[in-house]
């Protein structure tokens, strides 16, 4: 779970805003569980979850918190690591399984969603070190990730993307 940004464009803590009555977080949360074995959370607390920290360093965007999760999983013994920014509250069931199918890859639609291999890892923090984009299409596109098709994704970055928030 990638949940470590300044949410500057929607104006306060966006993972703590209540979409349809539950925490934007906690709606990835719950897609997220039927998948994995053990839920991380890049960039904040959580009480169900264990944090990790951006990889190589702090203030590197997605990657960074990817990159954080992929070492954390990769030590505790996790082959992948299947990721969901926490602004992202109606991501299709569908999309998460063709992802698990796979041996990595992400949404066409949001590139934030994807299922990535652990022993990329290093060679993701070795692209984040070097100064290479930082964005996870880049990244993805670069190391031959599949795009998966994915339609439109709800993405909540103001607070005028939700249209049903409570």
């Amino acid at each position: 779970m990638l949940a470590g940004g300044r949410s500057s464009r929607f104006g306060s803590d966006k993972a703590e805003a209540v979409f349809r009555g539950r925490k934007l977080i906690d709606w990835s949360i719950a897609a997220l569980n039927p998948h994995c074995d053990m839920i991380l959370v890049s960039g904040r607390d959580h009480s169900a979850c264990r944090r990790v920290s951006d990889r190589p360093e702090n203030g590197l965007g997605p990657l960074g918190g990817l990159a954080g999760a992929m070492q954390a999983a990769g030590a505790a013994g996790f082959t992948h690591v299947l990721s969901l920014p926490c602004d992202t509250p109606d991501v299709p069931e569908a999309l998460l399984e063709d992802l698990c199918r796979s041996n990595g890859a992400y949404a066409a639609a949001s590139p934030v969603i994807g299922l990535w291999p652990t022993v990329d890892g290093e060679r993701l923090e070795a692209w984040l070190a070097e100064g290479r984009p930082k964005a996870v299409r880049a990244w993805a596109e670069a190391n031959g990730y599949v795009a998966v098709a994915s339609g439109p994704i709800l993405n909540i970055n103001r607070i005028a993307d939700m249209p049903d928030r409570q």
